[in-house]
């Protein structure tokens, strides 16, 4: 191999309970960000909705920036519409395209992970897991992800109803500690909470209100959102 050049590795995992394991390893050690294709609310032949809640919520709680595309039927079915606006309130950012073509994971631009097909039906056994390895073709697998990323929809633009409406109980204290003029490492003390976990919740604000600094979704929300409702 020529020096210099990347070394790229491709790993099946043909059993179910492999991908899970598999996907709890790399949520564990992503440093950075971590962007999902999802078919389902879940992951084909893995983890179902709470566990991909649960995984996404502590990815988003270190500090990584985490983003998941869906389809957009699954607003039409209450569970999985309830599901992704849970995924947007853990600090994730979500969008909606009308054909999500398959499974996909990409860990910090290095680590891909795809299924090599779809079961045809609940009898049929879950597809393969092949996870590859070496930043040069996960790069690939990464812009691959941007193009669909940068066609889909905002979750927020999918809800007639105004954004205060669906604020959580912890970015509207959030909000009110910021439009009073704390830092975020004053609000996270504040909060007894972490930086990072306070630099999430604005990050997931700010894609929900389609805004691209903090001061424009300061903005939107002022009008909005009456003070005395934070």
């Amino acid at each position: 191999m020529p020096e210099g050049t990347a070394r790229v590795v491709v790993e099946e995992y043909p059993l179910p309970q492999q991908h899970e394991q598999v996907l709890r390893e790399l949520t564990d050690a992503v440093r950075e960000s971590a962007d999902a294709l999802r078919q389902g609310g879940g992951w084909t032949g893995g983890a179902g909705l709470e566990a991909v809640l649960a995984l996404d919520a502590a990815m988003a709680r270190r500090g990584v920036r985490v983003r998941a595309v869906y389809p957009r039927a699954l607003l039409a079915v209450p569970r999985h519409a309830a599901h992704l606006r849970q995924v947007s309130d853990a600090g994730v950012s979500v969008r909606v395209l009308d054909h999500v073509p398959h499974d996909l994971l990409v860990f910090d631009g290095e680590t891909a992970c795809l299924t090599s097909g779809q079961a045809c039906g609940a009898d049929e056994p879950a597809p393969p897991l092949v996870r590859v390895r070496g930043p040069l073709l996960a790069a690939s697998f990464a812009a691959i992800y941007e193009s669909y990323w940068q066609r889909a929809t905002p979750l927020s633009r999918t809800s007639a109803g105004p954004h205060h409406a669906q604020l959580s109980a912890r970015e509207r204290e959030v909000i009110r500690l910021m439009t009073n003029g704390y830092s975020d490492d004053r609000i996270a003390r504040k909060l007894g909470i972490t930086t990072p976990d306070v630099q999430s919740v604005m990050t997931a604000l700010m894609e929900r209100l389609d805004a691209g600094s903090r001061f424009e979704a300061g903005y939107k929300l002022a009008r909005e959102v009456d003070p005395r409702d934070l």
